[in-house]
């Protein structure tokens, strides 16, 4: 089993233009549990949604995920704008009162029974968390634990004890822009040198269309493309997605590049819709031929 522990959230999509996509599924752990489902039927879900939540949304999650991790408050669903620019900027204003945030942040006292025998976890919390999460899920099945720190705990002040927690995970992905904000440098393979030498044993420094890098403690270092898409609709959780394929792939494949490119195909299936859903029937032959291309354009890349 592969799950998420992170949030669920509802976005109302206001697009330059003015057209609103309302009440779409979002979230990062939704859409890092959308990157799984890519490679596997085995995922599930650990967050929390407000007595609101509408039944159709929890009827299209539930004929995709495993959802006994899913938690019914009685409070309202976290629900928040997203702006985009033209130039494609997001800027997201939350709804929901921020002094409800803490209900919706996941405890270890709450994880369901059920999820003991754990192959991946993306664990989407704050750095003060992740030592009490990592005891007990090393207990679940030892699974491989991708550590997507919240977007909000990138500022300078908080670099220690974010060095801190590297040595404690299997692997950690900032954006690029999140890692320049903590670390100080813009330089994707700076950012990763500073990671690997305060403990990380792999990090991987996402960068949009420009694709991703890959560090780990053995001084290994790739380059990773980004798929290409006929048609980008909406940027949001494709670095979720991403995080989401590559833990499935570190444990369906010895080879990191087989593991990153797989990343990089949940990635680009996230583009092409608004929200964290996608169809995946059907879906083998498209992620094949992604797959197939991602392989081809990496080996060229990093000279293989």
């Amino acid at each position: 089993m592969f799950i998420s522990i992170g949030y669920v959230i509802i976005d109302d999509i206001v697009l330059p233009n003015g057209t609103k996509h309302m009440g779409c599924l979002g979230g990062g752990s939704l859409h890092a549990i959308m990157g799984m489902r890519v490679w596997s039927d085995q995922v599930g879900l650990v967050g929390f949604v407000g007595s609101d939540f509408p039944s159709d949304l929890r009827d299209a999650l539930s004929k995709l995920f495993d959802l006994r991790g899913l938690t019914t408050l009685q409070a309202r669903t976290m629900r928040a704008w997203q702006y985009f620019e033209a130039d494609g900027t997001r800027n997201e204003t939350f709804q929901t009162d921020p002094n409800e945030f803490p209900l919706f942040h996941p405890q270890v006292a709450s994880f369901p029974p059920d999820y003991n025998r754990l192959q991946g976890v993306h664990l989407h919390c704050s750095w003060a968390e992740v030592a009490e999460w990592v005891e007990y899920l090393e207990g679940l099945g030892n699974p491989f634990i991708l550590w997507e720190p919240i977007q909000a705990e990138f500022l300078p002040e908080n670099r220690d004890n974010f060095l801190k927690i590297l040595p404690l995970v299997d692997c950690v992905s900032p954006n690029l822009q999140e890692a320049q904000a903590l670390l100080g440098t813009p330089d994707a393979r700076n950012q990763l040198d500073m990671l690997v030498q305060n403990g990380a044993r792999m990090a991987v420094i996402r960068a949009g269309a420009a694709g991703s890098t890959y560090a780990n403690s053995e001084g290994n270092y790739i380059r990773v493309p980004a798929v290409k898409v006929e048609k980008v609709v909406d940027q949001t959780g494709a670095g979720n997605a991403y995080c989401g394929g590559l833990i499935v792939g570190c444990q369906q494949a010895d080879d990191p590049r087989e593991a990153l490119c797989r990343a990089a195909v949940s990635a680009s299936f996230s583009l092409e819709q608004f929200g964290a859903i996608f169809p995946v029937k059907g879906i083998e032959k498209a992620a094949q031929r992604r797959l197939d291309e991602c392989r081809e354009m990496l080996y060229r890349l990093n000279g293989n």
